[in-house]
């Protein structure tokens, strides 16, 4: 088994059985994938009192299709929230306001997945997704 640094340990651990997709993969692959986002620098995360208590992924693709190919970034235009996991009920809005500050300077456009609706993804323009994402 690999080696791999005390957050990815973390945020694998915060992310572990959350996902449908992923909760066959063992625990190995998940690390996999964690160290994918963070060696490319396309996580953000919150922490409570020294705790992690939410982490999102990103990527950037080029269309919609893009959004359903794991390890797929091309630098596109769409930012494609891969994941968006907290155990805490300000880390999502938190997470969300330190992404907008690097996101959206740098995407036209916005994207996650509708697991609850057949695995659909919806894409809507920056300001759109800013005033859904941010509410409240």
């Amino acid at each position: 088994m690999k080696d791999f640094p005390q957050t990815t340990h973390e945020m694998a651990d915060l992310i572990e059985g959350r996902l449908d997709y992923c909760k066959d993969w063992g625990r190995e692959r998940l690390l996999e994938w964690v160290q994918w986002f963070v060696n490319k620098k396309r996580y953000y995360a919150v922490a409570d009192e020294g705790k992690l208590v939410g982490v999102s992924f990103v990527r950037f693709v080029d269309t919609e299709k893009d959004c359903h190919e794991h390890y797929r970034d091309t630098g596109g235009p769409i930012c494609y929230v891969e994941v968006a996991v907290c155990n805490h009920p300000d880390a999502l809005k938190s997470m969300y306001t330190i992404m907008w500050s690097n996101i959206g300077k740098n995407a036209e456009k916005m994207a996650w997945v509708r697991h609850k609706y057949g695995e659909r993804v919806t894409v809507v323009d920056m300001d759109r997704a800013k005033r859904r994402l941010m509410r409240n």
